[in-house]
Formats: structure tokens, sequence, C-alpha cells
């Protein structure tokens, strides 16, 4: 029979309960993110571009500090937003980049890199939300996503696409 030392079998349960404390997030999608932000009472553009802005302004992988909000991100967005004939309205704008954290987990983005935004319409500038589970920003989106927006946008046929 193995004989466990209380004192050691606390310690190793403080280590596998430390361990289970990760994020952990639903793939996001761009289009159930449009069908949540589309029944929300705030109104949202859907963007598609680029976003520049310096990416050393990012905050550093993990924190321990969670009382920790980032500072605001000068940026600029050149691309299209969403109408209901697609994604025709040329959007070109300095905007905000926030950087969303919870607890020790921050989220992030990509400069230079084709992307969808979707960001509450408010006076200019906009800000762009980058939340540790992306559910905001959607990097190098397919065609296919792309139509499927707009299908959403015209009151259409509007289901998530497949897992890739």
């Amino acid at each position: 029979m193995i004989r466990i030392r209380p004192i050691f079998f606390a310690a190793v349960l403080a280590m596998l309960g430390g361990q289970s404390q990760a994020l952990s997030c639903l793939r996001p999608d761009p289009i159930t993110t449009f069908q949540q932000l589309a029944a929300a009472p705030e109104g949202y553009f859907v963007l598609y571009g680029r976003l520049t802005f310096d990416e050393g302004a990012l905050p550093a992988g993990t924190s321990m500090d969670q009382s920790r909000v980032p500072e605001p991100i000068a940026a600029r967005f050149a691309g299209k937003g969403l109408t209901r004939d697609g994604f025709t309205n040329t959007y070109v704008s300095d905007v905000t980049l926030q950087v969303g954290c919870l607890g020790p987990w921050c989220g992030s983005a990509r400069s230079g890199v084709d992307a969808i935004y979707f960001v509450e319409a408010t006076d200019p500038p906009v800000t762009m939300q980058a939340q540790p589970c992306g559910e905001m920003i959607f990097e190098n989106p397919s065609q296919a996503t792309l139509d499927m927006l707009t299908s959403c946008m015209q009151g259409g046929a509007c289901s998530p696409q497949p897992l890739q």
C-alpha cells in the first residue's frame, strides 16, 4: 500500500488547480458575432480592411496584474464598411485600438493584416476592441465568410461557417 503524505497531496492538488485556471474560449465565428451584435441595443459597423499601428505598443504576454487596463493604441484603418450591397462603403480613418484583458490574458491584433472588425458605431475616431477571446477581430477571412456577412446584412441566409 502506498502512503501519501498529506502535505505532498495538498501540494499536488494546488498545482493541478492552478493549471485549470487557463482562459477557455469557444472558437469565435464572425457570423455568430454578427448575429449577437445585430440584437444588441448599440449600433455596430462591420469593417473589412487593414489596421496599421505600432505592434510594440501591444501588452506583452500575460501578466498577473489583473487590475491593469492597457493604454489605447493610435491606429489607422483603411478598408470598406459592410452595406446591403456588400463591403462597398470606403472607410479610411484614424482609429483607436483598445486591448481588453480578462484576468492575466489580453487580446491582441496584428498590424497590416486583412481582417473583419466589429466596431461600435460612435463618433470618430471609432475604437477597435481586441478582446482575449478574439470575438471582435477576424483575420484573413475567406470570401465565403465575406459573402455570408453580406447575406446576413441583406436579411438572407446567415449561418455560422463550418470549422476549417
